[in-house]
């Protein structure tokens, strides 16, 4: 039977949300990063087996890190014995009558189906957006009396799988909580935003206006092909690789020395620069990134929480589902163009912790592109954040 643990009290939000969502036992709720949607899908899940005393959960996660989070929560704060749930994935069977479903997308996929049964079911699906592809929405495939999907980001930029998967198959939005709202409440740190104009190398500066002058002249003749698209990935590649990026990464750390530094790149070898600068300067660091064995991450990423280091290098390994309240100072060395991924890196950084009391993002930018991004979030973010403008230029590391 799943019971609450008396313990669990909701914050102000969740009980809103619950509210909404409790109508139709249906819907999709979009909740800043750090806001507490583990503990909100916990809530909605005891109104669920009140009114179904039967029924059976089945949770859908991107990554075995999240359904290990998911396990844990589950464990802490109800009194479902832990024989009761059932882990899919990363080399987890279960073994029958479990209440409670625990599964990565990927083996949801050929999975989900066979959970079906004439048991009352609910479906929650964390990270929702990752499900809304022709192949993932794969893992929705069940009969529900009950949907919850979650995400800071539900929409998609690219294509239509918010509209035509997610929506029909979970429901529309039905609560929204979002920055202002969780910095008024004290659910996510008070946070500066510094954006640090650079300067691409002579080379760089070349390459970007062929390849921009390129690209003008394509879509000029309406040439929406691969070439196209090749040239705008090469573009890309050029702003997130400058050089310029990686001294100003360790600078910045160097000037936040004492505090606990997560740095973002989007290439490994970047990574690997900056550590190696960042050790000759005698600060500890460690890395979390694909290239690494399970274990080894794990080991890093508890040496960070843990204080053992003070220094995080990651590259989109962190973009999604890891808890790292620990975290004062965030540094975006060099990113994509997606909202998605600015939204779930600063919620890395943004999580409450004790004895914290507030939190900083650097974000480095070359391009007029990057700054407008940079002045819209500045914008939306007025009311709950602080922000300046610092002009990088040439490092001189």
């Amino acid at each position: 039977m799943f019971t609450l643990k008396d313990e669990l009290y909701p914050r102000k939000w969740q009980r809103y949300a619950l509210e909404a969502w409790s109508f139709q036992m249906k819907g999709i709720v979009k909740v800043v990063t750090g806001g507490g949607k583990t503990i909100f899908s916990l809530l909605c899940m005891n109104d669920f087996f009140v009114k179904n005393p039967n029924g059976i959960c089945v949770i859908v996660v991107p990554t075995i890190a999240l359904m290990d989070q998911w396990l844990v929560e589950i464990i802490e704060n109800t009194n479902v014995p832990e024989e009761s749930i059932a882990m899919y994935g990363g080399g987890n069977k279960p073994s029958g009558g479990e209440i409670i479903h625990l599964m990565v997308v990927n083996t949801a996929r050929q999975k989900v189906e066979k959970i079906s049964s004439d048991q009352p079911t609910m479906l929650i699906v964390d990270e929702c957006h990752r499900a809304a592809t022709a192949e993932n929405s794969k893992s929705l495939q069940i009969n529900t009396v009950a949907t919850l999907g979650l995400s800071a980001t539900p929409e998609r930029q690219y294509d239509e799988g918010f509209e035509e998967i997610l929506v029909p198959t979970l429901g529309p939005i039905v609560y929204e909580y979002g920055y202002v709202l969780a910095s008024k409440d004290g659910v996510i740190a008070n946070f500066e935003l510094v954006n640090v104009r650079l300067n691409f190398d002579l080379d760089e500066s070349e390459k970007y206006a062929r390849l921009t002058h390129q690209i003008a002249r394509l879509s000029s003749e309406n040439e929406k092909d691969e070439k196209l698209l090749q040239l705008l990935r090469r573009r890309s590649e050029v702003v997130s690789n400058a050089l310029i990026r990686i001294p100003w990464a360790v600078k910045l750390a160097l000037m936040n020395s004492g505090s606990k530094i997560i740095i973002f790149h989007e290439r490994i070898s970047a990574l690997n620069s900056i550590e190696r600068l960042l050790n000759d300067k005698g600060m500890s660091v460690t890395t979390y990134h694909s290239k690494l064995s399970g274990p080894l991450r794990r080991r890093n990423l508890q040496m960070f929480r843990k204080g053992m280091v003070d220094v995080l290098l990651t590259c989109r390994a962190l973009d999604e589902g890891m808890n790292v309240p620990e975290a004062e100072v965030g540094i975006i060395a060099s990113s994509t163009s997606s909202t998605r991924q600015r939204i779930q890196r600063l919620g890395r950084v943004l999580r409450p912790a004790p004895g914290k009391d507030s939190a900083k993002i650097y974000t480095l930018f070359i391009t007029d592109k990057e700054e407008q991004r940079l002045i819209d979030e500045i914008l939306t973010l007025s009311e709950v954040s602080s922000s300046m403008w610092m002009a990088g230029g040439l490092s001189d590391e």
